[in-house]
């Protein structure tokens, strides 16, 4: 579920496919990254029932797929599936505008 590895773009996804992929761009070991991973780890077993894939980039030990991806600050959330794309920053600390921009039940929009 949770698993840190290359950057690969995902251009095409099967139509039938459930759940969410989620990208965490971090940087290291800080304290913010730190948080926005133990947060989304928290919200993912809670809120999502195990249908959510994870993929956490560390930008420094690569900083090509945040490039790619115009990240420019960490921690950054891209919810790659289901479209459309949302891009949430920071630490993921408050829980109700995280699940509204995710679109899960329980935020304020």
């Amino acid at each position: 579920m949770h698993e840190e590895r290359a950057h690969a773009n995902i251009t095409k996804l099967p139509a039938g496919r459930d759940g969410y992929i989620l990208w965490l761009f971090v940087a290291g070991e800080e304290a913010n990254s730190r948080q926005a991973r133990q947060n989304l780890k928290r919200l993912s077993e809670r809120c999502m029932g195990g249908s959510c894939e994870i993929v956490i980039y560390d930008v420094l030990k690569d900083f090509r797929p945040a490039l790619e991806e115009r990240v420019l600050v960490t921690p950054t959330l891209l919810r790659v599936w289901p479209l459309p794309r949302v891009t949430i920053l920071g630490n993921l600390s408050d829980t109700t505008k995280v699940l509204a921009a995710l679109q899960l039940g329980g935020g304020e929009r």
